[in-house]
């Protein structure tokens, strides 16, 4: 089958790093009780972890089915996507769950009994594991691997080219997962926040739309083509109405609306915006690729980075604020563009030519 040439989504590059940063920000906040300067900035930057964990899956989803909606799936081709995202995801996340133990030896035991656990990225299954060990932060991975199993699935629905059951499919899901706002509260269960179904559903979101916006191949290859722009607007609207329906139904207000109800159909429209945005500078940016690529990291980077600040600014006798935020960030950009460059780019790359 003749390969589309697809030009590089800059977009959805910038929404990942803005992704990486905004839970950088609520973790100084919660986890290292810093400021940053007003109390509405704070609270939006603590509120803003679930819209932005959103955010990812269905981007993931999205970027995912872009990179492979016309390729033919095969037997061979499943296993071949399922080793390649094996192996972007892994390296960076084992490292943490070795190295864990070595800079917590006093919980060694607990690392042991949890290994074959983590290292097999079934965490989320207990979700009482949230807290422990290195497991508050690593969770999405457990969830965006069960993403991978099932995207094959996904694709054979979506291969079908029937644009009219993608968006109906895309509309049921939207609903389950917006009317659990509805069910959790009534019934006091416990919430989808590290729910490895709800976040594939989530992925599976951004397939389905990735694949109404792509319908035209014009749309990823020129300026002219308008692939799937009515029918995917139609879709936003859709899931925006019905947003709005189950949080009246649920007597939330103006903030718990935007942030609980709406940040979906906000990021399906960043999305199409990314499908025709053109700009060739940011498309072949390779310091945007080295940002994008490094956000993976960064966000692993957190799990040990409040107890490494606080032994650095011993050292370095600083102490408030604005000491805790800048060592805290520039630790984090350095460990992770040390982990992306030197160890994560290397194997990867090394094992994706034994494929």
């Amino acid at each position: 089958m003749e390969r589309e040439k697809k030009h590089r989504l800059f977009l959805i590059d910038l929404m990942r790093i803005v992704c990486a940063f905004l839970i950088y920000a609520r973790h100084s906040i919660t986890m290292y009780g810093c400021t940053y300067g007003h109390h509405a900035l704070d609270v939006i930057f603590t509120l803003s972890t679930s819209p932005v964990m959103t955010c990812f899956f269905v981007l993931s989803g999205f970027s995912i089915h872009y990179q492979h909606r016309n390729e033919e799936l095969t037997g061979n081709w499943v296993k071949t996507f399922l080793l390649k995202r094996m192996i972007t995801i892994m390296p960076c996340y084992l490292l943490v769950v070795l190295i864990w133990p070595l800079v917590y030896p006093a919980q060694a035991g607990n690392w042991l009994a949890l290994l074959p656990v983590d290292l097999f990225g079934v965490q989320t299954a207990y979700r009482s594991l949230f807290g422990i060990l290195h497991n508050g932060g690593t969770w999405f991975v457990s969830c965006i691997l069960m993403a991978y199993v099932l995207y094959p699935v996904m694709k054979a629905v979506l291969n079908q080219d029937r644009k009219r059951r993608v968006c109906v499919a895309l509309v049921i899901l939207h609903f389950l997962l917006i009317y659990s706002n509805y069910i959790i509260p009534r019934f006091s269960l416990d919430g989808l926040y590290s729910n490895p179904l709800a976040r594939s559903a989530e992925f599976m979101t951004g397939a389905a739309f990735s694949e109404i916006v792509f319908t035209d191949r014009k749309a990823v290859s020129d300026k002219s083509g308008h692939g799937g722009v009515l029918p995917a607007a139609v879709v936003i609207v859709c899931l925006t109405v019905i947003s709005l329906l189950i949080a009246k139904l649920n007597g939330a207000g103006v903030r718990d609306t935007v942030q609980g109800y709406l940040i979906l159909p906000a990021v399906l429209l960043c999305l199409l915006a990314s499908a025709f945005l053109r700009f060739p500078l940011l498309e072949r940016s390779k310091i945007l690729a080295l940002l994008s690529g490094m956000s993976y990291p960064f966000f692993l980077t957190q799990c040990f980075l409040w107890d490494l600040t606080s032994r650095v600014l011993g050292l370095l006798g600083l102490g408030g604020n604005t000491a805790k935020l800048g060592v805290s960030f520039i630790t984090c950009f350095v460990i992770s563009f040390v982990v992306f460059r030197f160890y994560d780019k290397p194997v990867r790359k090394f094992l994706l030519k034994k494929i």
